[in-house]
């Protein structure tokens, strides 16, 4: 067992406590857990020299966590229940047009740079939270680990950028912001919706969930048939 990696595990869980105390003082976006632990943990990785693969011999159970942890988003999507029910039409079509939108997006990104087949479908996969943009993965031939890290990039920009966005789009709607959030930053949108508003939080909770279940499902078929076109 390599003590490198030892070390990586107990900085990544203080590093991330501590952090996320400062947070909870200083609520500002910049300084939440999801930004500052990842970049100074990068930051001590390249001062020490320590590489991807030792760092990820010991910390690979903390991503599979996510997956059960997805599963607490349910609490909060059964109380607004009767909200949901109400909205499902829309969200339903929001869910399948961002869906759609991110995977041909990223496909027509990879064509016009030349990226290789698995950093593409890699790329295609990054749609959706990390969980399900893993499954997804295996089932288009894409990397794992690219995939983890597209998709904490795209929520991380999207957590960084909704605010911005929104404001100018000047929508008020807690149903549509949520959506948007939830389908375009995944977890980390869900968070950033739930601290703006409670009913923001929940339809970007159900947004995720939604569109990563939808993807696993019928994901695989579309994407292969839309580069068979």
């Amino acid at each position: 067992m390599n003590i490198w990696a030892i070390v990586c595990l107990i900085w990544t869980i203080g590093a991330y406590v501590i952090a996320k105390k400062i947070y909870r003082k200083h609520p500002k976006v910049w300084l939440s857990p999801a930004i500052t632990v990842p970049v100074l943990t990068i930051i001590l990785m390249l001062i020490f020299g320590i590489s991807y693969q030792t760092y990820q011999q010991d910390t690979t159970w903390l991503i599979n966590l996510i997956g059960p942890a997805t599963v607490a988003f349910a609490v909060p999507i059964y109380r607004y229940r009767m909200t949901i029910r109400q909205n499902i039409g829309v969200l339903s079509l929001a869910i399948t047009v961002g869906m759609s939108v991110g995977v041909i997006g990223a496909y027509e990104m990879s064509k016009l740079f030349h990226f290789s087949p698995e950093v593409s479908n890699s790329l295609m996969a990054r749609s959706i939270s990390t969980p399900f943009a893993m499954a997804l993965a295996d089932h288009i031939h894409g990397s794992s680990t690219l995939v983890s890290l597209f998709t904490v990039i795209t929520g991380l920009v999207g957590m960084v950028c909704g605010d911005m966005i929104l404001a100018v789009t000047k929508v008020r709607s807690n149903i549509a912001n949520g959506a948007a959030l939830g389908n375009s930053a995944h977890g980390f949108g869900t968070i950033r919706a739930q601290q703006r508003n409670e009913q923001e939080g929940v339809i970007a909770s159900l947004t995720m969930v939604m569109a990563g279940i939808l993807m696993v499902i019928v994901g695989p078929s579309l994407i292969h048939l839309w580069l068979s076109l």
